[in-house]
This record gives structure tokens, C-alpha cells and sequence, in this order.
């Protein structure tokens, strides 16, 4: 009796992720190749896509661990967590994660492969019209009161530990990267994309808590009076303002909603 097409396409799966079945008897034998060997042809270039993929979202994540301990991480990774989706857009995406349990004791491993993953992200991401200075300069004192922002929709906000960025950064120029270390105050790393390229920079707790909130729906005013009262000794509302012009001229903001005053 001939296997139904979706028990073959299910048996077919289950070898190409290890599991045994009676996939082979259902081929037919002939030819130069025996059909163990055909079967490993396919098992082996499944596998080897996989890592291609890998290899390529987790450039410089790649560049720190090395050929070989990359090459076991991803085949690892493949174990644990094989594609289940008809498109390999998203594989990988889990990977930071994964290796946060992997290498407990060198965090900034998954802090990189963050990176790498939040930047794909980024450049596959949808587009937004940017706001200008010329569209904040028509805002009166009443507008300021009520007003909140829509961020570009790439916008990822992210907590880092150690110097990450850093690694990445010298991967990125080819360089030797620094010693991993631990930072010293708590650090946000934020990604967008400008224009038609990535970026990324790190930013610390007000200006997170500025973006996490404002993103949220909270207006611009709201924000500012919670920031002075929660960082009393930083002159919160003046550092919102240098965010501001930043987040304008790095093209962050894409819109302008109102919303009552509180």
C-alpha cells in the first residue's frame, strides 16, 4: 500500500530532524546511489541551509564565537528548535535566548546575538514618513500639554548587561573586540532604521523610561512631570529635551497625537 502524501511529507520531516521512521522503505531502490545515502544527501543540505541562515543573521555574533563553536551552536540550535514555519524569515530569531542558557557565564555572547537579530529586524521592518523640525515648530504651548509621539515602527528597545555594543561595534570594523565586562549603570540598547540602514545606539534608565512610556500612549508633558518626580536629582525635563531634538534628527518620531492633559 502506497503511503499517503502527507504521511511521506511527515515521515520525510521526521528525518530530516532525527527522528526515525519508515521513511526509507517507502523509495524505491535502483540506481548509482543507495537510498541511505540519497536520504543523507538531503538531510545534510537541510542542515547545512539552516546554518547558512544562521550564519548569515548572526554575522558578527559568528566572527566572536568562531567558526567551529558557532558551527555547534547553530547545529544545537537546529536540534532544539527546528524551524516551524513554510518560511525561514523568523528562524533564528529565539537564538539570543538559547544562548543565554548556553553560556551562562558569558552573558554578552546572547547580548550580541541580540544585536544581530534586533538589526535584522530592523532592516526587514516596515517604512515610516519621519517627522522635521518644521512640523514641532507650529506647536503651541496647549499642543505641548497634550501631545505624545508615534515612534518608526523598526523602533526596539531592548536591556543590555555588559558591553555588547562594544563587541559588536570592533566586529563590525573588523577589529579585535574588548574584553567582555559588565556595565556599571542599567543600559538600553535601542534600534531603528534610518533611512535604508540599521542603527543602534545604547541610552540609559531616563530616556528608556522616557520611550517605554511614551510609547505606551502617554504624552510628552505627562512624561517629563513623572521623570522629575521619579529622578529628582537629574534634571529629567532638560535631558528630555536634548532626547527630543535627537529623536527628530535621528528620525525616531513618524507622528503626533493629542491626548487630554492630566
Amino acid at each position: 500500500m502506497t503511503p499517503a502524501l502527507a504521511e511521506l511529507q511527515r515521515d520525510f520531516l521526521g528525518y530530516l530532524h532525527d527522528r526515525p521512521n519508515g521513511l526509507a522503505v517507502a523509495i524505491a531502490p535502483g540506481g548509482r546511489i543507495e537510498i541511505g545515502q540519497r536520504l543523507n544527501i538531503y538531510h545534510h543540505a537541510y542542515r547545512a541551509r539552516l546554518v547558512e541562515v544562521l550564519q548569515d543573521v548572526f554575522e558578527r555574533t559568528w566572527a566572536y564565537l568562531g567558526d567551529d563553536e558557532f558551527a555547534a551552536v547553530a547545529r544545537g540550535y537546529i536540534d532544539a528548535r527546528p524551524p516551524g514555519e513554510t518560511t525561514l524569515q523568523n528562524f533564528g530569531q529565539s537564538l539570543p535566548g538559547w544562548l543565554r542558557q548556553r553560556f551562562p557565564d558569558a552573558p554578552e555572547v546572547a547580548e550580541v546575538a541580540m544585536i544581530d537579530a534586533m538589526i535584522r529586524v530592523a532592516f526587514e521592518g516596515a517604512n515610516a514618513a519621519p517627522l522635521t523640525l518644521a512640523d514641532f515648530a507650529v506647536l503651541t504651548a496647549e499642543d505641548w500639554s497634550q501631545i505624545g509621539f508615534d515612534f518608526h515602527p523598526t523602533l526596539r528597545l531592548a536591556p543590555i548587561t555588559h558591553n555588547a555594543a562594544s563587541v559588536w561595534e570592533a566586529l563590525e570594523r573588523n577589529e579585535t573586540p574588548p574584553v567582555a565586562s559588565k556595565l556599571q549603570s542599567p543600559t538600553w540598547l535601542l534600534v531603528w532604521r534610518k533611512d535604508l540602514r540599521p542603527h543602534f545606539i545604547t541610552i540609559g534608565e531616563i530616556e528608556a523610561t522616557a520611550l517605554q512610556q511614551l510609547a505606551q500612549g502617554e504624552s510628552f508633558a505627562a512624561v517629563c512631570a513623572d521623570l522629575d518626580a521619579r529622578f529628582p536629582e537629574a534634571d529629567a525635563a532638560q535631558s528630555m529635551g536634548v532626547s527630543l531634538r535627537r529623536w527628530i534628527d535621528d528620525r525616531l518620531l513618524v507622528g503626533l497625537r493629542h491626548r487630554a492633559a492630566l
